[in-house]
């Protein structure tokens, strides 16, 4: 048998039994989050219901990254958050969840560059603005408005 035949040979054997693992289980994406099925992963793009505690958190984050960092950040602390609450429902659910999580958080971050536009015309992404100006700002809400 040459090395040729023997690599071939052993590729087979690697797709033989990846085939037989694939057939009794679901797809689980190796390259995303830990347990989260592909299953019907082509209408992800929905939203669905997440736990109202969960949705304050990814607004407070928002807020946070505007006041502290101008709107912008590293991101660690919302992913962290999206993930933890990503893992805690069925591996079905987790790409709608981690997707309907991250619409909330940008939803709720270009709220907050409009509002803060609105009192500083000037201001872009990144760049400092008198955060005084937050002070008035509530989650939903626009009541200077």
């Amino acid at each position: 048998m040459t090395i040729t035949q023997m690599v071939q040979n052993q590729q087979q054997q690697r797709v033989n039994a990846f085939a037989q693992r694939t057939q009794s289980k679901p797809h689980v994406n190796p390259y995303g989050t830990p347990g989260m099925s592909l299953n019907e992963a082509e209408d992800y793009r929905k939203p669905v219901p997440v736990d109202e505690g969960v949705v304050r958190q990814i607004k407070q984050l928002a807020f946070e990254h505007m006041k502290n960092g101008y709107g912008v950040s590293d991101g660690e602390d919302i992913s962290a958050a999206i993930r933890n609450y990503t893992m805690s429902v069925s591996p079905e659910n987790r790409l709608s969840v981690s997707w309907t999580l991250n619409e909330i958080f940008h939803n709720e971050a270009a709220r907050l560059g409009e509002y803060v536009h609105k009192y500083d015309s000037g201001w872009d992404w990144g760049r400092s603005f008198d955060v005084g100006i937050l002070d008035g700002y509530r989650r939903g809400l626009d009541i200077r408005a």
